[in-house]
């Protein structure tokens, strides 16, 4: 299915308003095409269950135009420097030499940012939509929608503006499906530093296969938190150090389940893949290993950290086979609990697909109250991915010696 324009947002900024814009945009161009179904909206078009890679990937070949909700966190989020990227490619496919690009990226100024902010390949083009002065502009769109009694008329205004415009602009420059399509995670995000490569760096060697677990612990610095929270847990630097049922159990994570996966009943390896903003890249270089990665989050380091959060957004997008989620609570920490209602609703909103759309204890489990209930877990999850990957991860066969077949190319093609 064909679409006027594809909506490209980090789930960072996945509220109310956001969703408020998009169904008034959508509203305003499917009037002036006279039917449904203008725009590509992830939330409300890919079904459970969904490949979410490849479905976003052929909604990035059919859309007319790319709606970029700017902010902060988008240029964070190495997920939407791929879509981006990746329809990049295809509007080159009408870029001529001494022409400008055609204006089929359309960026919305959702949240302001600073201009150190943007990154370098967003820098050259266009930035606003409209007047540069505008409130629009200088506040974002989501100031205008909470705002609406005061802004009404404006927005309505610019809502229109835009739905004629994206019109104008598919029926201008139609774009060809690029000849060859790579996958989503093998896209360099637009957002990369110039000649930087694609995700991380190369991760050192490391056992490859299904018996190899890298675990991803989402756990802040205790000086993170300053005098709101006991750093007891995190000493001495969060991350691996943390002990996520202290003051039960004093044992740093890392070393316990180091414990778990190395004994005889799973004879895992195991190792430590550090949390950042390349992430994706990393667990993406993890499925080319045939590597299983296990992410053990925080809930008070979700709640406390929008970046933390964007992050995992993004990851969230994602419907892989090789890694999954646990999150410990626990009941004796008093900080926690009095945050229970502020944490539980982060945990939600950040793993909104993996939590609710498509809960599947597979990939996702939360509320996991004690050490024998969290090394359970592990177990269960580790034996289930182990196959899941032996099932459905490529092998690559070595090429058998001796001399080639012959190659004959006729109507039907080559034999």
């Amino acid at each position: 299915m064909a679409y006027d324009f594809f909506v490209s947002y980090t789930r960072a900024n996945n509220d109310i308003y956001l969703r408020q814009f998009i169904e008034d945009l959508a509203e305003v161009v499917s009037d002036l095409r006279g039917h449904k179904g203008v725009d590509f909206f992830d939330q409300s078009d890919l079904e459970l269950g969904e490949d979410w890679d490849a479905a976003i990937v052929e909604a990035l070949q059919t859309s007319g135009v790319v709606l970029s909700l700017f902010s902060p966190a988008y240029f964070k989020s190495e997920y939407c420097g791929r879509e981006l990227a990746l329809f990049c490619q295809r509007r080159a496919l009408l870029e001529k030499p001494g022409n400008p690009a055609p204006p089929l990226l359309k960026p919305i100024v959702w949240v302001p940012f600073k201009d150190d902010e943007v990154p370098a390949a967003i820098n050259i083009g266009q930035r606003t939509f409209g007047d540069p002065q505008g409130p629009h502009n200088q506040k974002g769109f989501k100031y205008l929608l909470k705002q609406l009694q005061e802004y009404k008329v404006l927005y309505n205004d610019l809502v229109n503006q835009l739905g004629v415009e994206i019109i104008q602009a598919v029926d201008a420059h139609p774009l060809p499906r690029l000849p060859k399509v790579p996958a989503l995670r093998e896209v360099r995000s637009i957002f990369a530093a110039a000649g930087a490569a694609p995700g991380t760096p190369p991760l050192k060697p490391s056992p490859s296969g299904p018996k190899h677990v890298r675990f991803v612990y989402v756990a802040a610095s205790p000086e993170a938190f300053g005098a709101a929270r006991g750093n007891g847990p995190y000493l001495d630097a969060g991350g691996s150090d943390w002990k996520p049922f202290f003051p039960m159990s004093t044992v740093r994570i890392h070393r316990l389940l180091q414990g778990v996966v190395a004994n005889d009943e799973l004879d895992f390896t195991s190792e430590e893949l550090p949390f950042d903003v390349n992430l994706i890249g990393a667990i993406d270089e993890a499925l080319k290993r045939r590597q299983i990665v296990v992410l053990i989050v925080d809930g008070w380091t979700l709640q406390w950290n929008p970046d933390y959060r964007a992050i995992l957004s993004d990851l969230d997008r994602r419907l892989d086979y090789h890694w999954c989620v646990l999150v410990p609570w626990n009941e004796q920490d008093p900080d926690s609990v009095t945050k229970r209602a502020e944490i539980a609703q982060a945990i939600n909103e950040t793993f909104d697909r993996h939590a609710n759309l498509a809960k599947n204890p597979m990939f996702y489990r939360d509320g996991i109250k004690s050490v024998d209930e969290l090394k359970a877990a592990l177990k269960e999850v580790l034996t289930r991915l182990k196959e899941e990957m032996r099932k459905r991860a490529p092998v690559d066969m070595p090429v058998p010696a001796g001399p080639a077949k012959s190659v004959l190319s006729g109507p039907g093609g080559q034999v």
